[in-house]
């Protein structure tokens, strides 16, 4: 079977919503198709196991605010959807993870060495394009975005289990990890259609924003969600010791906060703690504090959009914030 037949029979088509991503879909079916052997099968699979295509809609979508859609902002939101495939497959071989969205992850089908490679292959792509149609400026956005996510990834491991972070350092370290990406993927769509330097500092508010509010409902999924509806196990961060908001305002909290502390100095957490730790998160009302900082974070995601002129375009960036605090996975 083909790599076409393959795609075609169970790619995840988007959202009539947003048809604009039925382009990117098609290039990327047309760039995946020239790598050859297990190279492509592990690219395959990754297609397969859907994604809500976030990155590229917003390339897309921040361009279109200022100009019609031209093949530039598609390639660069090609790029984008790439890159993000391959922090989540090399994400996938240093967290040991078996499964995402429901799917078994490329390093569990073939291996670490082959998903590191088809990590590795995906980056090599992105760059590819960007640079053979000098996309220079989206280039920019995006190399910065890579630096700060391996700089994230790397201060996040550092600090396991440790009690000395405060929401100050927390936002720091979301910002790289997820918010950059996001803020890069606008701003090259934006550069792309002619966007002032005023409004690519807007657009990049807003997609740091929608990362903090992104990371942060994570967060909260993390701890309240299940197996089946996240596609992967529950309380990965709580058990690998990632201190995350919630986590903070239970640390700061003054009846659990101590009886925390002392776990965490443990740096081990079993099954039955998990559950003494979700229960103290929930009568503590820590999660519905971390829930409404996600709130005001869309809030301030929304509010950078107000002085971009306005657009069905602009509209459907506000209704996608929108929807990022309505997320089960």
């Amino acid at each position: 079977m083909s790599i076409q037949q393959l795609y075609t029979a169970e790619r995840a088509i988007p959202t009539l919503q947003f048809p604009e991503l039925l382009f990117v879909e098609d290039q990327l079916q047309v760039v995946l198709s020239k790598a050859n052997g297990l190279i492509q099968q592990t690219c395959v699979t990754l297609l397969q196991s859907g994604g809500k295509r976030i990155r590229p809609l917003l390339t897309l979508y921040s361009g279109m605010c200022f100009a019609p859609l031209n093949p530039f902002m598609i390639q660069a939101a090609v790029a984008a959807e790439l890159i993000h495939m391959a922090s989540l497959i090399h994400d996938d071989v240093i967290d040991e993870s078996a499964t995402r969205r429901g799917k078994p992850t490329v390093n569990s089908l073939y291996g670490d060495h082959a998903a590191v490679l088809t990590g590795d292959y995906l980056f090599a792509e992105a760059f590819n394009i960007l640079s053979k149609h000098q996309l220079l400026d989206s280039m920019k956005y995006l190399v910065e975005a890579i630096q700060a996510m391996c700089d994230g990834e790397v201060n996040q491991a550092d600090e396991q289990f440790s009690t000395s972070i405060d929401t100050k350092h927390y936002f720091s370290r979301i910002a790289k990890k997820t918010g950059a990406l996001l803020a890069g993927c606008c701003q090259s769509g934006a550069i792309l259609a002619g966007a002032y330097s005023k409004d690519l500092t807007l657009m990049r508010e807003y997609g740091l924003n929608i990362g903090y509010a992104y990371q942060i409902t994570d967060d909260i999924l993390d701890i309240s969600g299940d197996t089946d509806s996240l596609g992967k196990p529950a309380c990965t961060d709580l058990i690998n010791g990632n201190i995350t908001l919630p986590i903070l305002y239970l640390l700061d909290n003054p009846i659990y906060g101590n009886w925390l502390s002392e776990i965490l100095a443990t740096r081990k957490i079993s099954y039955s703690t998990v559950q003494s730790i979700k229960e103290a998160l929930i009568c503590s009302e820590c999660l519905e504090q971390a829930y409404s900082t996600a709130t005001q974070c869309i809030c301030n995601a929304k509010a950078s959009l107000e002085e971009i002129p306005e657009s069905p375009y602009r509209t459907a960036l506000v209704h996608l914030a929108d929807s990022i605090l309505q997320r089960t996975n």
